[in-house]
C-alpha cells in the first residue's frame, strides 16, 4: 500500500502595497490627470518657495562672513603693524640706548624667535576623490 503524502503547495503570493508617506495624497493616489498635475505644480511652487527661503539665508550668511572677514582682516593688519613698530622701536632701543651695537640683531633675532614659538599650527587636510 501506498503511503499518500499530504499535498505541499506553495502559498498564494500577497502583495503588500506600502505608501510612501513624504509623498502627497494627490500623487499617491492620483484621482485623474488633471488632479495629478495640479498637485505636481503645488508641490514645484513650494519647492521654489523653499528653495528662495534658503537662497536669502544663504546671502545673509555670505554678508556677514564678508563683514567678518573685513574687520579680522584690518585687525590683523593692526595689529601686525603694531607688532613691527614694537621690534623695529626695541630693535633701535638696543642698538642705542643700551649700547649693544652689533648684538642687538641676535638679540632682536632671538626675540621674534621667541614670540613666534607656538603662534601658529599646520593642519594638514588629505581630502579623497573618487
Amino acid at each position: 500500500m501506498s503511503k499518500r503524502l499530504p499535498d505541499i503547495r506553495p502559498p498564494a503570493v500577497r502583495v503588500v502595497h506600502y505608501v510612501d508617506p513624504t509623498t502627497p495624497a494627490e500623487l499617491a493616489y492620483p484621482l485623474n490627470p488633471a488632479a495629478q498635475l495640479a498637485a505636481r505644480q503645488r508641490q514645484e511652487r513650494q519647492q521654489r518657495a523653499l528653495y528662495a527661503q534658503w537662497k536669502a539665508r544663504q546671502e545673509v550668511i555670505a554678508e556677514r562672513d564678508r563683514k567678518l572677514r573685513r574687520f579680522w582682516l584690518g585687525f590683523g593688519l593692526i595689529v601686525g603693524l603694531a607688532l613691527v613698530a614694537a621690534l623695529v622701536t626695541a630693535g633701535w632701543l638696543l642698538w642705542t640706548g643700551i649700547g649693544l651695537g652689533a648684538l642687538a640683531v641676535p638679540v632682536l633675532i632671538a626675540v621674534v624667535a621667541a614670540l613666534a614659538v607656538g603662534g601658529h599650527r599646520c593642519i594638514t587636510v588629505v581630502q579623497h576623490w573618487h
